[in-house]
C-alpha cells in the first residue's frame, strides 16, 4: 500500500453521494453513495493511478506542492 498523501477534495453531488479527488493526480476521483464509500473507492483509484504512473516511470507530483495549491485553493473561496 502506498502511503503518499495527496490532499483530497470532497463535495456532495447534487443527485446525491459524494464525490471525492486528488487534485494532484490529474483524473483521480471516485464516486460513492456514502462518503466512507467514496473516500474507500479513492483509495483504490489513488492507488492505481500511482501504479500506472509508476509503471510508465512518470514522475510523481511532489506531494507538499500538491498541500500548498489545495491550501490556496480553500483560502481563495472562503473570501
Amino acid at each position: 500500500m502506498d502511503h503518499l498523501n495527496y490532499p483530497i477534495i470532497i463535495y456532495p453531488c447534487d443527485e446525491g453521494g459524494f464525490v471525492a479527488e486528488v487534485p494532484a493526480l490529474k483524473g483521480c476521483l471516485a464516486q460513492g453513495e456514502t462518503l466512507t464509500e467514496a473516500l474507500e473507492e479513492l483509495d483504490i483509484v489513488k492507488q492505481l493511478w500511482l501504479e500506472t504512473a509508476r509503471k510508465h516511470e512518470k514522475k510523481l507530483p511532489d506531494v507538499n506542492n500538491a498541500i500548498e495549491k489545495v491550501k490556496a485553493l480553500s483560502y481563495s473561496g472562503s473570501a
